[in-house]
């Protein structure tokens, strides 16, 4: 109970800082990112849609940076420089033109590996090329290690490539599982490496992990989506939602053991792990929510049996935001640090 109160009393420090690092990328993307997408928006031939333009801004540039990269920089124990911010800001923006590229352009591996590894030498065939290309060189102006950049970028390019996979019934759960943490772990490792090398192998290791959860995460609250469209996910594939949970946690407690072996200074490491916690925590909710649907089914997870709004996990409802506070307070961050 105490461990629980304690949470309780640094949750409005915690919300108070988040808000704050938000507000503040907020202000950064309007100075920066908004301004490139405006001009995106004057020459777009039709390859990308409002909806493209909203996830750049309200998504991957602002998330990215103000969540991964800020907590990063509290774990290390400094400020992010204007050029890192610069840097993250575009790695998190070019994210989900990425993934279009392979997903739904269906443009040749090659090309897309040249575009990633020469940008300078293309000028792109349309406003999605264009626009993708421009956010990668301004990731490579503002970074100190272009070849580090360059090689966290081609791993997240073989990650996304192997994905394909995951639209295939023979791909088996352990491909479906491997494939999952390789997306997620090589992103944060990418979007990590704006700040330099990672200093030991735990903190390496940490990052990967911490990915890997993330992707979970993402398809947990995805499920209905990615069903619909043919994409096997652990989420989609489990028949338990308690073992789900269990995969979960288990990444979770890794996760928290690594961060504490990471060498950095432990108030560091707790604030560190107190937003990430306050991010995985909002998982928990949506597999409370999947596992009511399982109980209605004879206690076996029936994806075919549900409706959208069986499986759809609305976090802006406010009991879901308390629920995710109570598992917050119940993390024993004691027990790690």
């Amino acid at each position: 109970m105490t461990n629980y109160i304690n949470n309780l009393i640094q949750l409005p420090g915690l919300f108070f800082n988040l808000i704050q690092k938000l507000y503040y990328q907020r202000s950064f993307i309007r100075e920066t990112l908004a301004i490139d997408i405006e001009s995106s928006k004057k020459t777009n031939d039709g390859s990308l849609e409002d909806k493209d333009y909203k996830k750049i801004v309200r998504y991957y540039g602002y998330a990215v940076p103000a969540i991964v990269g800020e907590s990063l920089c509290i774990l290390r124990g400094r400020k992010m420089s204007r050029k890192e911010r610069t840097a993250i800001t575009y790695v998190g923006a070019l994210s989900g033109l990425f993934d279009d590229l392979i997903d739904k352009k269906e443009l040749a591996e090659n090309y897309i590996k040249e575009l990633i590894e020469h940008p300078y030498d293309h000028t792109g065939n349309d406003a999605h090329e264009k626009l993708f290309l421009n956010f990668g060189r301004k990731v490579l102006e503002n970074s100190a290690d272009t070849a580090l950049i360059k090689e966290y970028y081609l791993n997240v390019f073989d990650a996304q490539i192997l994905s394909k996979k995951q639209k295939l019934q023979e791909t088996s759960v352990k491909e479906i599982e491997d494939i999952t943490y390789l997306k997620g772990g090589c992103s944060f490792l990418f979007y990590c490496s704006i700040f330099g090398p990672v200093q030991n192998e735990k903190e390496n290791r940490m990052i990967y992990k911490l990915g890997a959860l993330m992707q979970l995460e993402n398809d947990i609250f995805d499920i209905y989506k990615d069903n619909r469209d043919g994409i096997r996910t652990l989420a989609t594939c489990e028949k338990s939602m308690k073992h789900l949970r269990e995969v979960y946690q288990q990444l979770m407690d890794e996760i928290f053991q690594l961060a504490q072996q990471t060498g950095y200074h432990r108030k560091n490491i707790r604030a560190f792990l107190r937003i990430v916690a306050a991010v995985i925590c909002r998982g928990f909710v949506c597999l409370d929510r999947l596992e009511k649907n399982e109980k209605s089914t004879n206690n076996t997870f029936s994806l075919s049996e549900y409706s959208r709004k069986d499986l759809i996990c609305d976090m802006e409802k406010p009991v879901n935001f308390l629920k995710t506070i109570d598992y917050y307070a119940r993390c024993n961050f004691n027990q790690y640090i």
